[in-house]
């Protein structure tokens, strides 16, 4: 869906002959396909009373002289190939229905009629055409009151620029966000070191002074006041000498004391960031994580943090000494010769100028960089913990080739950076050197002359100070870049800082005492995709301590349900409760503290055998593991390992098979003794008889638990209080194993008596 300014004026004209005003249309959509899936622009629009679809082309006429836009004589034809159009309060049912790579809007003119195919599109307008359906659906109904805030175009991009933000959630736009409220968000990591910090300030103005004081004493002084002299340092050359040392020696001390400052700040504040943005990225829901690969988030955590650390702890501290001694050296300059000063300083406006479009270019490379970088590393990860899948489809030849790819993306963006470096910095250079010589020639003239009263002493201490401003003045093309990288990667963590959790706890969320196990699912639905319900009006009930099956084909929506009761996602419509309270209402504490899931895919963390299954309860004591891995049928083939329950397992110790994983996996929801166990085709891995060892032990462990389990081996369930059959995402059908057998047509009996089929075809009897 777009908004209608943006309808190209051809279109509109044509719409116009047709006696349909731009401002009487309500929704828009672009459409690019007809209802044969040929390729066509089409647009859809919905006014208050009809549905109308314009098919054609738009062409141009003309052309562009080179070298001069603005003469440009193109048109823009619009040649038409269809017009339809439907009333609208005759449609019902006005959906969307999603093919592979391609979908269809269809809607029906009376109930039970055959559904009416308005147009074709493919999985580019699939959003839009969701978003279009919805609200011409509502128009149909007469419910429309404009289009909801968060489904607005506009909502969605900048307004000043007109980029999409980044993140559908945070309206900020990194281009036109204003940098300076970053630092000053950012500076709040710093006050619980501001001891050390002006510490660090006072050692580093210290130095500075001693810095200035140096030269004076070992040039000018020393020749016109020492050397030449005749007042009262004169031929005190050891004295002055000391003097010399003294300031160094007070330089050097002073540098060790900031050395050592800024390295235990340096090393707190990258502890205090990655805390930061780990506890930012953990509190985010599951959808975050899905939609990012790990191999991004773990630049974030590491790469930025040691960025913004560098940055503020190598770089602004000397940033604020350096704009210090420059406006001291400075007026020291113009209090020795200021004609002199006037000449040798015409060229840092240039400089300042040029380093400001810099900063500009170095900022954008950088982004540019960080992209390449991440893409990278999200590669990188995604092959190694997939190389397994790599060397079983011989697939090793074509991930050379992407890898290939990103690494000559990531190339190219350091030679591109490279090459800015490379031209910029001896640009800048240059110009300051420029000033030097300029100084040289002014001022060795001025003493030649000897005019303006300078002494060859003044003109060195005079060059002495102006190299020593030239000198923070190369440092700021430094530090510009710096602050360009930096002010990314504060980007980057504000956008994760600011991210909002789509489920999050509410603030007077309920800490029942004794939450009972009952689970209700009461006319709920829930898609992954806008405009596609996974799961559609599903209702039952599961009364304390009794056992649901759940069963289905294969993406049905039956792990969506365990999803929605663990509450890894909100349900979009309907009702989930536990124990008669909303899960919505509940602290995530609660909830949690009370179920347990075994899934289909397990994950064991870096550690011990014992540390793994001890995750789920960490007081347990070490026969309660035991106990618990003897119930899953563990025990057996752990005993048997290196180091029996210490034994480590994870990327360079022990490997285990599908099946001793999920057997440990079945350990630790065992452990944790839930009233509520959902168990999610928990025995797919296994054998036959192994599965029979651990059904046997889970019906005792399930006795007076609620348990849900989701099954695709039916005969798993024949002891369950209640099946439901999910088909869709819709309760198909639902009773006990011996009602839904009897349903001749049953969707149950049909999947029980294919799976009783296959197994006897495989020799293996029920």
């Amino acid at each position: 869906m777009f908004e209608i300014d943006n309808i190209p004026s051809v279109v509109t004209d044509a719409l116009q002959e047709k006696n349909i005003r731009a401002e009487d249309i309500l929704l828009g959509a672009f459409c690019d396909r007809d209802r044969e899936q040929t390729p066509i622009q089409s647009y859809l629009f919905a006014t208050e009373d009809q549905l109308l679809i314009l098919s054609g082309a738009i062409s141009t006429e003309g052309r562009a002289p080179r070298g001069n836009k603005k003469e440009a004589r193109v048109k823009r034809v619009w040649t038409e190939i269809a017009f339809e159009a439907y009333p609208l309060r005759e449609l019902k049912s006005i959906r969307v229905e999603e093919l592979l790579s391609t979908g269809r809007l269809c809607a029906e003119r009376k109930e039970g009629d055959e559904p009416l195919l308005l147009a074709c599109f493919t999985n580019f307008c699939k959003d839009s055409m969701h978003l279009f359906a919805k609200y011409a659906e509502k128009i149909s109904k007469g419910e429309f009151e404009g289009v909801d805030e968060k489904d607005d175009p506009k909502s969605k991009c900048c307004p000043k620029c007109g980029m999409r933000y980044p993140d559908k959630n945070r309206r900020v736009c990194p281009r036109c966000m204003e940098k300076g409220k970053l630092f000053k968000r950012f500076s709040v990591f710093f006050w619980r070191y501001r001891v050390s910090l002006a510490i660090m300030v006072v050692s580093l103005v210290v130095m500075t002074a001693m810095s200035i004081l140096a030269p004076y004493l070992s040039s000018g002084f020393f020749y016109d006041e020492v050397i030449y002299g005749t007042g009262s340092f004169a031929g005190e050359i050891l004295l002055v000498l000391g003097l010399i040392i003294s300031t160094k020696i007070l330089k050097t001390i002073t540098t060790m004391i900031n050395n050592r400052l800024s390295a235990k700040i340096a090393l707190n504040m990258v502890f205090d960031l990655k805390k930061t943005i780990f506890g930012a990225i953990k509190r985010l829901s599951l959808n975050f994580f899905t939609a990012r690969q790990t191999g991004g988030l773990m630049t974030q955590v590491n790469q930025d943090a040691l960025t913004i650390n560098f940055f503020f702890c190598d770089g602004v501290p000397y940033f604020i000494i350096n704009v210090v001694q420059v406006v001291v050296l400075t007026v020291l300059l113009f209090i020795i010769q200021p004609v002199l000063a006037c000449f040798a300083l015409i060229t840092v406006p240039v400089f300042l100028v040029f380093v400001r479009w810099m900063y500009a270019g170095m900022r954008r490379l950088y982004a540019k960089r960080y992209s390449a970088s991440r893409r990278m590393n999200s590669f990188l990860s995604d092959v190694f913990s997939g190389m397994r899948v790599v060397k079983a489809f011989s697939r090793e030849n074509v991930e050379v080739k992407r890898f290939s790819e990103r690494n000559e993306s990531l190339a190219g963006s350091d030679k591109r950076l490279a090459l800015f470096n490379g031209f910029t910095r001896p640009v800048a250079s240059f110009v300051l050197v420029l000033g030097n010589l300029i100084a040289w020639g002014v001022g060795g003239w001025m003493v030649m002359k000897g005019s303006f009263g300078l002494t060859y002493g003044m003109l060195l201490t005079f060059i002495t100070y102006l190299n020593m401003i030239f000198s923070p003045l190369e440092f700021f093309v430094d530090f510009f870049e710096w602050t360009a990288d930096c002010t990314n990667a504060m980007s980057r963590l504000f956008e994760i800082m600011d991210a909002q959790p789509e489920v999050a706890e509410k603030e007077d969320a309920i800490h029942p005492e004794n939450l009972s196990g009952s689970v209700e699912f009461d006319h709920v639905s829930f898609s992954y995709q806008k405009g596609k319900k996974m799961i559609q009006d599903v209702s039952f009930t599961v009364p304390e301590g009794s056992i649901l099956g759940i069963v289905g084909h294969t993406g049905a929506g039956k792990s969506t349900l365990a999803n929605l009761l663990m509450r890894l996602y909100d349900a979009e419509e309907g009702e989930i409760r536990v124990g008669g309270y909303p899960i919505k209402d509940l602290a995530l504490s609660s909830l949690y503290g009370h179920i347990a899931i075994v899934s289909q895919e397990t994950y064991l963390f870096m550690g011990t055998i014992l540390e793994n299954i001890r995750y789920a309860k960490p007081e347990a004591t070490f026969e309660e593991v035991v106990e618990a891995a003897k119930f899953a049928g563990a025990h057996e083939f752990i005993m048997k390992l290196p180091d029996a329950y210490h034994t480590r397992i994870g990327f360079g110790y022990q490997d285990l098979s599908g099946g001793e994983r999920q057997r440990i996996s079945i350990a630790r929801a065992i452990l944790k003794d839930p009233k509520i166990l959902i168990l999610d085709e928990a025995t797919a891995a296994m054998d036959t008889g192994t599965e029979r060892k651990i059904q046997e032990a889970l019906t005792q462990l399930i006795k007076g638990k609620t348990t849900i389990m989701i099954a695709h081996r039916l005969s798993t369930l024949r002891d369950a209080d209640q099946l439901v059959v999910i088909e869709h995402g819709k309760v198909a059908e639902s009773g006990t194993h011996e009602e839904l057998l009897a349903k001749e047509n049953g969707v149950y009996k049909k999947l029980f008596d294919l799976q009783l089929e296959a197994l006897r075809n495989a020799g293996i009897s029920e």
